[in-house]
């Protein structure tokens, strides 16, 4: 049988917009309703991968005309390219800039709290299934439930490393990130689909 198919809902209910953009006189009404639809679609740290073909649907442009608001917001400092989400992403990501003084999104994280950090990956894991489910053309809950798990195991230990630093132990920060995801992909494998025991013993 065919995994059940799940669709996305659009949860999204209001916007956080750089409060400098209303003060900017180089802004039109126009670009700023572009900059919005992008905050729109932006995570805890301003990024997003949303398409220009989305914003034109959700504001009712055509792609180009948005193209040519984001070359303003990028020109005006507004808008910057960011970081793939996750390896092998195809689509352009992008980050809303709403302290120009921030450069590097490192930094953006480190500000964050821990159950930020923690919705923030899970965020970044459900992107990547959903790239890997378009492509497939599947959609398992299995899956999705996994990504999740591994995404709050990983996000826990994060947590467990912060506050062993901050009670003086020391561990290289480079390495806390990459022995989050060693421990979490490991905890992982040791878990079973819910029911296959039953499934195997019928």
């Amino acid at each position: 049988m065919r995994p059940k198919q799940l669709r996305a809902k659009d949860l999204r209910a209001f916007a956080i917009v750089p409060i400098r953009a209303i003060k900017d006189p180089r802004i039109t009404p126009k670009t700023l309703r572009v900059l919005i639809a992008f905050c729109s679609y932006c995570d805890s740290i301003g990024r997003t991968f949303v398409s220009n073909e989305r914003i034109g649907q959700d504001i009712g442009s055509k792609r180009t005309a948005v193209g040519y608001h984001v070359r303003k917001l990028r020109d005006y400092g507004y808008m910057v390219y960011a970081k793939p989400f996750y390896k092998g992403q195809r689509s352009t990501s992008n980050r809303i800039v709403f302290d120009p003084h921030v450069k590097y999104e490192n930094t953006l994280r480190s500000r964050l709290t821990a159950k930020q950090q923690m919705e923030l990956s899970e965020a970044e894991t459900n992107a990547q299934l959903q790239e890997q489910i378009d492509k497939s053309g599947t959609n398992c809950e299995v899956e999705l439930d996994l990504s999740r798990l591994r995404a709050e195991f990983q996000c826990l230990t994060t947590d467990y490393f912060t506050r062993a630093i901050g009670a003086g132990w020391r561990i290289k920060p480079d390495v806390v990130q990459s022995a989050a995801i060693m421990l979490a992909n490991q905890a992982v494998e040791l878990l079973t689909e819910p029911h296959s025991d039953e499934t195997e013993a019928a």
